[in-house]
């Protein structure tokens, strides 16, 4: 029996079809590549934009195209655009299974048992939906999702609408995991979540992300934790006083700005103000000096005047950061920001865009050569070798190369940055 899929989107949609196909790998089924035949399609699909949804319909329609040749093939479609338009999604064809964004643990019962689970409104979950694996192949580090959905409601993001309610996993649950993955040989573990900074408020009891980081802390073999992304209110003092204690999280922290305005950032439901913003990355740099300081940075917002752009860039050119993403607003069906006035015209948010990636690369640069300069030592798993050069995601999240060695992937490594090389820097290796 063969199984093939197509992941849309965010890294909790790789996870969750990785720990999907553990499900089929595990009992014997194997992995073929999308374009031959399979006794199962899964596409498990994305809604974050509006390129995403067209990506998401186009990778359904593939599948009903490989099971127009091979009739027996069943097709399976979950994830968030899936969640949030169940019945647009039906319409595209001969879809066997419409599976709903917190019973994909479900997916292999549903296939190998003639078993139909009813799809289910995510804003009524109230459980966090237990699916785990320990076999990540191809991959240096481990991703460990602990928390689903968000409680914000922000009003330019279908997520929560798509992920639901704030819903934790079980600590015992997660911690097994990562013991079970260091015994696989991984040292380098991302923690990831839609919302990881609201990790336990919705389960009784006081156990909170800087508990579940000092948990992970204390497993020997554990020894690089990331931070995937946290929202700028939800550095709380207990979470930067975990990360100051900690000898094991990376110096790397992405934050969600989304606009430089406070304008924008009341009329989009965010919880905080530029000044409070700086304030946070201020007492992150004097916990960790040297870290990378990433951006989510939307553009295009409805009501982002040609004066609020411009404070919005001035505001970002003098923050002390390392590198932004930057996205165009996308209309998203639901949300309030769908029908707010003061739409942005395209061409507009596309110069915006354009500006915003020519600043996060002179920020990339400036945040290198101050590496280099200070004499940085950088470390990180190895991923592979590329042309000569061995490559890593460093824990400063600076793309780094060495050359010297005889390592393998999953090894961890550190080194002193000595140039700008490539997308990144060579490092000169340290005992």
């Amino acid at each position: 029996m063969k199984i093939t899929a197509v992941t849309l989107g965010c890294k909790q949609n790789q996870y969750e079809t990785s720990c999907i196909m553990d499900d089929f790998l595990s009992r014997g089924w194997e992995k073929t590549d999308f374009s031959s035949e399979a006794d199962v399609y899964l596409i498990n699909t994305c809604t974050v934009t509006n390129r995403t949804d067209f990506k998401s319909r186009n990778a359904i329609r593939k599948a009903l195209k490989m099971k127009e040749l091979y009739p027996q093939a069943k097709v399976v479609v979950t994830g968030c655009y899936t969640q949030r338009n169940e019945e647009d999604v039906r319409k595209l064809g001969n879809i066997d299974l419409v599976i709903d964004n917190n019973k994909k643990n479900l997916i292999y019962k549903a296939v190998t048992e003639d078993f139909v689970p009813e799809f289910q409104d995510i804003i009524q979950a109230i459980e966090y939906s237990e699916h785990s694996t320990g076999n990540m192949p191809d991959r240096s580090r481990a991703f460990i999702k602990i928390q689903d959905g968000c409680n914000f409601f922000c009003a330019y993001c279908a997520v929560a609408w798509a992920r639901g309610p704030s819903r934790s996993r079980q600590r015992e649950n997660i911690l097994a995991q990562v013991q079970q993955l260091v015994t696989q040989g991984f040292r380098e573990f991302v923690i990831s979540g839609i919302n990881l900074g609201l990790y336990g408020y919705d389960q009784e009891g006081d156990y909170h992300l800087e508990n579940l980081l000092a948990d992970m802390d204390e497993i020997k073999g554990v020894e690089k934790i990331r931070i995937s992304s946290l929202e700028p209110q939800l550095f709380n003092e207990s979470v930067l006083q975990q990360i100051a204690r900690s000898k094991k999280i990376c110096p790397h922290f992405h934050i969600p700005l989304q606009t430089g305005s406070d304008v924008l950032l009341h009329s989009m439901g965010r919880h905080y103000t530029i000044a409070d913003f700086k304030e946070i990355l201020h007492k992150i740099l004097q916990i960790m000096p040297d870290a990378a300081l990433g951006l989510d940075v939307i553009t295009g917002l409805p009501g982002e005047t040609d004066a609020i752009f411009t404070e919005t860039y001035r505001f970002l050119q003098e923050l002390p950061i390392a590198y932004l993403h930057v996205f165009p607003f996308s209309r998203r069906p639901g949300t309030k920001a769908w029908s707010m006035p003061q739409q942005i015209n395209g061409t507009i948010i596309k110069a915006r865009v354009d500006k915003l990636l020519q600043l996060s690369l002179t920020k990339k640069d400036l945040y290198m050569n101050r590496l280099i300069k200070d004499n940085i030592i950088l470390s990180g798993s190895v991923e592979n070798r590329q042309d000569g050069y061995y490559t890593l995601l460093s824990d400063h999240y600076v793309r780094a190369y060495f050359e010297v060695g005889n390592s393998a992937a999953g090894d961890l490594v550190k080194g002193r940055s000595v140039g700008v090389f490539r997308d990144g820097v060579l490092l000169e290796m340290c005992l």
